[in-house]
């Protein structure tokens, strides 16, 4: 077993497969039927307490958005399955995420996509303050989720040995608004895009680095979309809205729930 796995053969955890199939953990996805069997059940460990909610219907009229979209939630499992799906021949680029954190969602990422580079970004000092308003629900404050805090009790240290157990991930430990040009890290092309910042500063921020790489079309993962307060929706929403209308890309959104989920094309 890879070092900080869950181990799924625990009684606690195989009551809660109770003799389900490998297909039935995923809901029978083309897209994830690939995956591992720790990956399908991870899945539905994050997919069970999350797949039944239903983002409330307030949401902006924003004229960019369709809200004829799926709301369903969207695991970061699913998101790197859908990667392989969006880029079958490994021929698009490389993936980067902004907003590592503990490493959850980068560990996972990283070896559904072994053949790909996999970037990831964070200063891990948790976040900064907003000057948007934030959902009463969130905790988004100031230091919310550094390492070692309430939040996360793994350590920077704990996170570097976790992910050098991946041999594609790079992690680059500075500000997101202080990333200098992407060939000083090594990135060129690039295929897909994980946004996990929360709010909306940062978000700006890496959308500014997403534009310096080349790409055509990239696949691309909100974790923090659309909630059940409306400010939820002036964060990372908000920057992708903006980003979009600013630089005149065409999209196409395949979620819009409490995950966002689109393929963004440079040229329409």
């Amino acid at each position: 077993m890879t070092k900080g796995n869950i181990d799924h053969e625990t009684p606690y955890f195989q009551s809660i497969f109770a003799g389900r199939t490998p297909d039935e953990l995923i809901d029978n996805k083309p897209s994830m039927k690939g995956l591992s069997l720790y990956h399908k059940r991870n899945h539905y460990l994050l997919n069970t307490g999350a797949k039944d909610y239903k983002p409330p219907s307030w949401s902006e009229v924003d004229n960019l958005f369709p809200d004829d979209v799926p709301t369903d939630p969207m695991t970061h499992i699913e998101f790197a399955a859908g990667i392989k799906q969006f880029d079958p021949d490994n021929t698009k680029g490389d993936i980067l995420e902004f907003g590592v954190a503990c490493a959850g969602t980068i560990r996972d990422i990283a070896p559904i996509n072994h053949e790909k580079g996999v970037y990831g970004f964070d200063h891990f000092k948790g976040l900064e303050q907003t000057q948007q308003s934030t959902p009463d629900y969130a905790g988004w404050h100031q230091g919310a989720f550094k390492l070692a805090g309430s939040e996360y009790r793994q350590t920077y240290e704990n996170v570097i040995e976790d992910c050098s157990q991946f041999s594609n991930i790079t992690l680059i430990v500075k500000d997101v608004h202080e990333l200098h040009d992407p060939s000083v890290y090594g990135i060129t092309k690039i295929s897909a895009v994980h946004i996990d910042v929360d709010i909306y500063e940062p978000t700006v921020s890496s959308l500014e680095f997403v534009d310096k790489c080349e790409w055509d079309e990239i696949y691309m993962r909100f974790d923090d979309w659309h909630g059940h307060e409306p400010d939820y929706d002036h964060h990372e929403r908000k920057a992708c809205k903006e980003w979009i209308e600013k630089n005149g890309y065409g999209f196409k959104l395949m979620r819009n729930g409490t995950n966002g989920e689109l393929i963004v094309k440079r040229n329409k």
